[in-house]
């Protein structure tokens, strides 16, 4: 489907698509390298800016969101635990800045709200864009290019095209699974200190 999308619109799929999508596994941009290698008129290049700037402006309009629109965040993010990663991710921007907004976009689902963190904090406008840049390029390339190998490596081994394939794609899903866990250990030790609180302001914390 993803493929049909890219073949029938280039580089504008790919743009749009991980604009909606910018978090965690960018199938778009994957989708878009493998393209990029067995069809004509679609560069490997263009792939990877068209992926960079969908997935800047992304982080461009929710850190906006969270600049100066933090109450349409209490609409988006509900649950108890999803205010608990935004409030670790808004936190963090005071040590963390520039690896959570150029890297943060590597976790599934939160990365989208990583910019959002950082307009919730005030972090600079000027700053916020420079590491979504560079975040976005560096990210998208690093996509577009195991797509694109991928490509070449099915091209030379024929029957076994699927399982190279993913297991190509597999590869991004470790380093993905271990950040997440850490991130959300840091989240339960913020929800246990809330339920602390609470417990201590109602009088059972003893």
């Amino acid at each position: 489907m993803i493929e049909q999308y890219i073949a029938q619109y280039g580089y504008f799929a790919v743009a749009v698509g991980t604009f909606i999508d910018q978090s965690g596994l960018q199938s778009f941009v994957i989708a878009g390298g493998v393209i990029s290698q067995v069809a004509e008129g679609i560069s490997i290049y263009g792939v990877i800016l068209a992926g960079a700037l969908g997935s800047f402006v992304s982080d461009m309009l929710f850190y906006g969101i969270g600049r100066w629109r933090a109450n349409w965040l209490d609409r988006i993010v509900r649950s108890q635990k999803g205010r608990a990663r935004l409030k670790v991710l808004e936190n963090g921007m005071r040590r963390y800045a520039f690896p959570l907004i150029t890297l943060g976009r590597i976790l599934p689902w939160i990365g989208r709200f990583v910019p959002a963190a950082a307009g919730l904090r005030k972090v600079n406008f000027a700053r916020v864009a420079a590491f979504a840049a560079i975040g976005s390029l560096a990210i998208g390339a690093a996509y577009g290019m195991l797509g694109y190998f991928a490509a070449e490596s099915v091209k030379s081994m024929g029957q076994y095209s699927v399982w190279i394939w993913l297991g190509a794609l597999l590869v991004s899903f470790p380093v993905a699974g271990w950040l997440l866990k850490r991130f959300d250990r840091a989240v339960q030790r913020v929800l246990e200190a809330e339920h602390q609180a609470e417990l201590e302001s109602t009088g059972f914390g003893d």
